[in-house]
């Protein structure tokens, strides 16, 4: 009984004024939320913007707490990779959301954006260590202690996203790298979700790659001739998805080794054909055993080509920019090394360590 009519002397007694058109508009355009809740708002706080904005904001978090805690067992098996390279400093993350339908939602992306450019500033933090590469994956500790855009907490952000969006919405992984060489670069690529990749960072698909790669001395190419190799190489791990880098002087040797054999094999023709020619018929006739060995070599040219699709190591795979050369060529003709790299795909389970 009290309770009816402490609220209805409140009722009575606060003056209700009317919503400023202007201010609605104009609040409604800063923060994006319905105008139901911007009159609300402004209701709250006599039609002064600031004052709106802060009391939707304080609203947003706690809607949004209530919301993750509904929502925080859902399965996330969708979402996004999220690239981003600034100089000497990388980072790789994957975040995860419960359909395809938000992955590509501004809001979703836009929190992507804060995890990875929060992600390199950490990577700026790292220690220089003795190696050239530094990698480092973060914990869920590290995570939780990212600071994304106006200094605020992951989680805070994280709550207001999964207020707006309704899912559940996880920060899966986090990978931070640092070179401290300068002939060292760092290169960085998304595979698109529904639209042309963009070479801008951060850059965010399905799939992503990071690359670390040297210039040697006698590296010939210019500054854009560089970073496009090095596109190309991401774009390699993307799609052929190798499992170790290999090693140029056995990917030397093994080309050595294949430019002798086929010498060997188009000398050892031609004396088949100086045989065939002094048959005494005339006739170009193939013996029992030529036919055998033919069939030997077609079985083999078979296993090699099996063995070329299967090849996990990335210099010795077939170049995705152009099939007729190999990785290892390429990297050989441009004098650079590659030292590293990293492939995240969306949604695949963390390899056991």
């Amino acid at each position: 009984m009290f309770s009816r009519v402490l609220s209805r002397y409140l009722h009575v007694s606060v003056p209700v004024n009317g919503v400023n058109k202007e201010a609605l508009m104009e609040l409604r355009k800063k923060t994006g939320y319905a105008f139901s809740n911007c009159k609300k708002a402004l209701e709250s706080s006599d039609n002064d913007v600031k004052k709106a904005e802060k009391w939707l904001k304080e609203e947003a978090k706690k809607q949004g707490w209530a919301k993750a805690a509904q929502v925080n067992n859902r399965t996330a098996a969708q979402g996004l990779i999220a690239v981003h390279v600034d100089g000497q400093y990388a980072a790789m993350a994957e975040v995860n959301c419960e359909t395809d339908f938000v992955a590509r939602n501004a809001d979703f992306q836009d929190f992507a954006s804060q995890i990875i450019k929060a992600s390199v500033k950490y990577a700026k933090k790292l220690p220089s260590l003795s190696t050239i590469v530094t990698k480092l994956s973060l914990g869920a500790k590290e995570m939780e202690k990212l600071r994304l855009k106006d200094g605020k907490h992951l989680n805070d952000v994280r709550a207001l996203t999964v207020g707006r969006l309704g899912e559940n919405i996880v920060l899966k992984r986090v990978l931070c790298i640092r070179v401290d060489a300068p002939q060292v670069r760092i290169a960085g690529y998304c595979h698109a979700v529904g639209g042309p990749s963009s070479h801008d960072y951060p850059t965010f698909g399905k799939y992503g790659s990071l690359v670390t790669y040297t210039e040697n001395e006698g590296c010939q190419l210019d500054e854009e001739e560089l970073k496009q190799l090095g596109q190309n190489l991401c774009q390699q791990v993307i799609g052929m998805n190798p499992t170790s880098v290999g090693l140029l002087e056995d990917f030397v040797k093994a080309m050595e080794d294949e430019a002798k054999a086929k010498e060997a094999k188009e000398e050892e023709l031609k004396k088949e054909k100086a045989k065939e020619k002094k048959d005494e018929t005339g006739e170009a006739a193939t013996t029992p055993q030529a036919k055998e060995e033919e069939g030997t070599t077609e079985e083999e040219e078979g296993t090699t080509e099996e063995e070329e699709v299967s090849e996990n190591r990335l210099l010795f795979q077939e170049y995705v920019a152009n099939p007729d050369i190999k990785v290892g060529t390429v990297v050989a003709d441009s004098q650079i090394d590659i030292l590293d790299f990293v492939r995240f795909e969306c949604g695949e389970p963390e390899p056991v360590e």
